[in-house]
């Protein structure tokens, strides 16, 4: 980057992860926070707060974009999948500002998560495609959304009458609803960290010890199988950008079931085994060559809780 970045803002302000960055990275930058609620510690931090829409809210881009040019912000770091895509389109017709997210196309393929797992399969890099209509589903299943983040109305299907119910519980079409086989095996969440120039930082991998919706326990394990699955996405996708890839291993193989085109929560994670992720793309951001890269450090816990 020609103009050197000291203003960062950070959404999702009221998330763990959000305030983690902030607090971490507030004596080499000046931090802004903004989300979409002030019913959280996130006003109370001491750092410069505000109440912005939803990133599916008509008013958002314009929001966000006069918070830009208010704080004289050069750095963006989006923390809600429906946020991506505006936020880039404000990076697109301001160049000077600089968005720790992937590429457009790449974020519209994730957050349609049918086509991605078409797309993935296609290309041979995993299989786990949706079945494409009800009759034909093999049993145990696992349901979701097809546009939606996080865990929510996530669910194991042993049947079809649970089929059948999981639809009219939340009100959804099989069409708007995501089913894949259900697959056993080792569940591991992937910091994947890309430059815009689409070249490889690092590859983070954390096997789950424990998770209720989101990771409560993890811990950091070298793998040569999810390195290359990463770099293959990164070869054939173009991120251009960090993500994040929810997979497991079954029978030395890789079963990907989600990828998410941001930063994860558990990215405090990889900045204790790894670096810093928001740094490190703003340090290698418009370098053909990543020299003097990070090593990652093997069995790094993550053990979540709470705080009051």
């Amino acid at each position: 980057m020609k103009k050197k970045i000291k203003n960062i803002l950070i959404t999702c302000a009221g998330g763990s992860s959000s305030i983690f960055f902030a607090q971490k990275m507030k004596r080499r930058f000046n931090i802004f926070l903004a989300d979409g609620s002030d019913q959280s510690i996130a006003p109370f931090l001491g750092f410069p707060f505000v109440k912005v829409p939803f990133g599916n809210d008509p008013s958002y881009e314009k929001v966000i974009s006069s918070i830009i040019k208010k704080w004289d912000i050069q750095c963006v770091v989006p923390g809600a999948d429906e946020e991506l895509l505006p936020v880039k389109k404000i990076c697109a017709k301001n160049p000077g500002i600089l968005a720790i997210v992937p590429s457009a196309d790449f974020i519209a393929l994730c957050l349609n998560k049918k086509k991605l797992m078409e797309v993935l399969a296609g290309l041979k890099i995993s299989y786990l495609p949706p079945f494409k209509n009800i009759d034909e589903i093999k049993y145990p299943a696992f349901a979701k959304p097809n546009f939606g983040r996080g865990s929510r109305q996530a669910h194991k299907i042993e049947s079809e009458r649970q089929m059948e119910g999981y639809l009219k519980l939340y009100n959804k079409k099989f069409s708007d609803t995501l089913v894949q086989p259900f697959i056993e095996g080792t569940e591991y969440t992937v910091s994947v960290i890309v430059n815009n120039l689409n070249k490889i930082i690092g590859v983070v991998p954390k096997k789950i010890i424990l998770k209720r919706g989101i990771t409560k326990a993890a811990v950091t394990e070298r793998s040569r199988l999810i390195e290359n699955i990463s770099k293959k996405i990164i070869r054939e996708l173009k991120p251009n950008g960090p993500f994040n890839i929810q997979l497991k291993i079954f029978k030395n193989r890789v079963y990907i079931f989600e990828i998410n085109p941001r930063l994860s929560t558990t990215a405090v994670q990889t900045d204790m085994a790894f670096g810093n992720e928001i740094e490190l793309y703003i340090k290698y951001y418009g370098r053909e060559k990543i020299n003097k890269r990070p090593r990652m450090k093997e069995n790094v816990y993550l053990y979540r809780y709470d705080q009051n």
